[in-house]
């Protein structure tokens, strides 16, 4: 299992890829602050288990994309990038549609 993490966080240590994962956590918080009613769960289609996974996924992006690598198995399975770029990527293109 380590090595599992070991090799996707040895694939995405890349300089573009690390700017990727900050601008989209930065650009979907932004999202978050400009229309919080939009991600509400209460005047959205939104449940509560889609905030928590989309704070999830800004704080792994900031994480991420300012460089900080976890060391400890544990939090490097927690703060996987590549699933948190998708759930980024995917929050952007909900909330623009």
């Amino acid at each position: 299992m380590r090595g599992l993490f070991q090799t996707l966080y040895r694939l995405m240590d890349k300089g573009p890829l690390r700017a990727l994962s900050l601008l989209l956590a930065l650009w979907l918080a932004g999202c978050v602050f400009w229309e919080p009613s939009r991600f509400a769960a209460k005047t959205s289609a939104l449940s509560v288990w889609h905030g928590l996974v989309l704070i999830w996924a800004v704080c792994t992006g900031v994480i991420h994309g300012t460089g900080f690598r976890p060391q400890r198995l544990r939090w490097q399975a927690l703060f996987t990038p590549l699933p948190a770029m998708v759930v980024l990527a995917a929050g952007i293109i909900w909330f623009y549609r």
